[in-house]
C-alpha cells in the first residue's frame, strides 16, 4: 500500500512538472519568417502562429524534443523543436506541402 502511494505521488509530481506552459519563438533559416509556438498547461494542447496560419495544435513531448501538430483543411503541419540545440524542423503535408528549418528561443510569454 505504501509503495502504491509513493508511486502515485511520484507520477503526480512528474505530470505537474511536465505540464507547465512553454513558449517558443522560432526563426526560419530559409527566409527569416517567425513562428510562435505555445504549449498550454494541459501539456497536450497548444497553439501555432505564423504569418499565414494561426490555430490550435496537438503537442507531443518526446525524448529531447517537442512536436506540435496543426491540421487545417487538407494540410498537416508538423513542427519539431529539438531541445539540445534549439533547432526546429517543419514539414507540411497536403496541398501546401513544404519543409523548413531554423532556430528557436524559449520565451516567458
Amino acid at each position: 500500500m505504501k509503495t502504491c502511494f509513493v508511486a502515485a505521488a511520484a507520477t503526480l509530481i512528474a505530470t505537474a512538472v511536465s505540464a507547465e506552459e512553454r513558449h517558443f519563438v522560432c526563426i526560419s533559416d530559409r527566409d527569416g519568417s517567425e513562428v510562435r509556438l505555445n504549449r498550454a498547461p494541459e501539456g497536450d494542447k497548444g497553439n501555432i502562429e505564423t504569418a499565414n496560419i494561426s490555430g490550435d495544435a496537438m503537442v507531443f513531448k518526446g525524448v529531447g524534443n517537442m512536436t506540435f501538430v496543426h491540421i487545417e483543411g487538407e494540410d498537416v503541419m508538423t513542427f519539431v523543436v529539438n531541445y539540445d540545440d534549439m533547432s526546429f524542423d517543419l514539414s507540411v503535408k497536403g496541398p501546401h506541402a513544404g519543409t523548413d528549418h531554423g532556430t528557436c528561443t524559449e520565451t516567458d510569454a
